[in-house]
């Protein structure tokens, strides 16, 4: 079982290679925390948490997939 750590090398490694998942990533950031300021504040934006969470699951699919795991 990997530690944390070791997650988030390997996110970077891949990020190295794969510049785009780097991109993915920080949007889907941003989407959880537009998620987040609309459930705070109520709006619109509160739909997107479960999307944002949909997001971060792919990116990390996409990034176990190019470390063969």
């Amino acid at each position: 079982m990997s530690s944390a750590a070791d997650t988030w090398y390997d996110y970077r490694t891949v990020w190295a290679a794969t510049p785009w998942l780097a991109v993915y990533f920080v949007v889907v950031v941003l989407v959880f925390l537009m998620a987040i300021f609309g459930t705070l504040v109520g709006g619109v934006f509160a739909i997107l948490f479960v999307p944002s969470l949909a997001g971060a699951y792919v990116h990390h699919l996409m990034v176990m997939k190019r470390l063969g795991r």
